[in-house]
């Protein structure tokens, strides 16, 4: 990984990595001591519910704001079986370089930080850029005051769909719930169990349109009209 662009540091402790252009003041606070900051820091929780197995935190960052995105450690034992796979945030900070090299949106990586015990992962963060733009859940909803934008948007994400395929992308978890709408465009998230497939195997084939029948699961148990008009373009397209 290129120093140049990315501070690294690892040591027992931790392993941090973050793209330099953000490494200010506020960001080093920030790895010396994540709970605190968050608390102090937090604009909006997007999601902080007790037994949660993720926290997801709008926080200021001196005249910025970023999403952290915190996996709560489930237990001693848990982590012990997990040490040598990768955390969840490393495959976020992950997938979301690859999505920007296949040029489909979503929100720049800032840094990914994981606190440890020697060989065994303890918390672990993913910040990424704040993207100002409308929830995918205000967006469908029945009463929603965007219902004239729904055919715009259900064929951006018709678009979003074939990108992916061409990418061999599967999301593992593709619903409307995991998408900002910036100017009616899909801005993708929720990447940590996103998947990269080498071939257009069965398998990638098998998992895409599960990611398809997923989204229109979703989406019809809030909004049955707003489903059929996505399966009209779906299926069209």
């Amino acid at each position: 990984m290129n120093n140049e662009i990315y501070y690294r540091v690892k040591d027992s402790r931790k392993i941090i990595i973050c793209r330099r252009e953000y490494l200010s003041t506020e960001m080093q606070a920030f790895f010396s001591n994540p709970s605190r900051y968050i608390e102090k820091n937090t604009i909006e929780f997007f999601k902080n519910g007790p037994g949660d197995t993720t926290t997801v935190a709008v926080a200021a960052f001196g005249d910025n704001k970023f999403v952290i995105k915190r996996y709560n450690p489930k237990g001693f034992w848990h982590s012990v079986k997990r040490m040598l796979r990768p955390s969840r945030a490393l495959r976020s900070w992950k997938n979301s370089h690859y999505l920007e090299q296949c040029d489909i949106r979503t929100p720049k990586p800032v840094a990914v930080l994981m606190e440890r015990f020697g060989p065994i992962r303890q918390t672990t963060y993913f910040i990424m850029e704040y993207v100002d733009g409308l929830r995918g859940w205000d967006v469908f909803r029945k009463d929603s005051k965007y219902k004239d934008s729904w055919k715009i948007i259900l064929e951006n994400i018709a678009g979003l769909l074939i990108n992916i395929q061409e990418a061999r992308i599967t999301h593992d978890d593709f619903h409307h719930n995991n998408m900002i709408f910036v100017n009616n465009s899909p801005v993708l998230i929720d990447l940590d169990h996103m998947r990269l497939h080498l071939y257009n195997s069965i398998w990638f084939r098998l998992n895409y349109r599960k990611d398809v029948k997923n989204f229109l699961r979703v989406l019809g148990e809030i909004n049955p009209g707003a489903q059929r008009m996505a399966e009209n373009i779906f299926y069209v397209r």
